[in-house]
């Protein structure tokens, strides 16, 4: 598949990215499948219109860091946004306190509350990341160890989501994929193992640079494991 990148920072991108096809705006995007918005955007106004531009495209849309700030003082744009705009949230706590409660110790009640406010799916981070969609649908990824909780690790799994969004899959499929590969990658990560078999249980302090990196190795045992119970 092809990466597109829109923001101020497109000549640094393609530098360090060359793959990556980089634009100044959205409106010079090109042909997309899906958006991933927030990670570094700010909370401008020209942020705000960004997100707006996006909800109104009829296109999958994860919503992360930045933009779900934007999203919480102006609710209203997710009830506005294009019918055929399917959306998916990925909140940390404190991040969905802005939405006006803050989590409070059922996980689950939260995730679907927001989830049924705003008709979308919402992926509420955590140890225990819990998934939910506007039908009462729950997903629980429970993490295997702390080391992948680290700065960026977040913006990684939003575009994990983007991804798979981008290939058609379903908001709640696509999120819960996300949540666990994402989580493999970390514990792959902070244990500098190779394969899913190989995951120590002491780890060590890791990146989200390092984290996006194990990202193939975590889908190369996914794949594998799924294929073996198949057989």
């Amino acid at each position: 598949g092809m990466v597109r990148f829109v923001g101020t920072a497109a000549d640094a991108v393609r530098a360090r990215w060359p793959e990556v096809v980089a634009a100044g705006s959205v409106t010079d995007a090109g042909r997309v499948q899906a958006w991933v918005v927030g990670p570094g955007l700010g909370t401008s106004g020209a942020a705000l219109d960004v997100l707006a531009f996006a909800l109104r495209s009829g296109l999958p849309v994860c919503v992360d860091a930045d933009a779900v700030t934007m999203l919480a003082n102006r609710p209203r744009l997710a009830d506005e946004r294009d019918p055929d705009t399917t959306l998916v949230l990925t909140p940390h706590d404190g991040e969905y306190a802005r939405f006006g409660e803050p989590v409070g110790d059922d996980r689950v009640a939260a995730a679907t509350t927001l989830a049924k406010r705003l008709r979308a799916t919402v992926l509420l981070k955590g140890f225990t990341t819990v998934i939910a969609g506007p039908d009462g649908q729950v997903l629980v990824n429970p993490a295997r160890g702390a080391w992948p909780a680290t700065a960026g690790s977040g913006d990684v799994l939003s575009g994990v989501i983007g991804a798979l969004l981008a290939s058609g899959m379903p908001p709640m499929d696509a999120a819960g994929c996300a949540a666990f590969v994402h989580s493999l990658a970390g514990d792959l990560s902070a244990a500098g193992a190779p394969t899913g078999a190989e995951l120590s249980a002491a780890g060590a302090p890791t990146s989200a640079s390092r984290l996006a990196d194990r990202l193939p190795d975590a889908i190369r045992a996914v794949r594998a494991a799924s294929l073996t119970s198949a057989s």
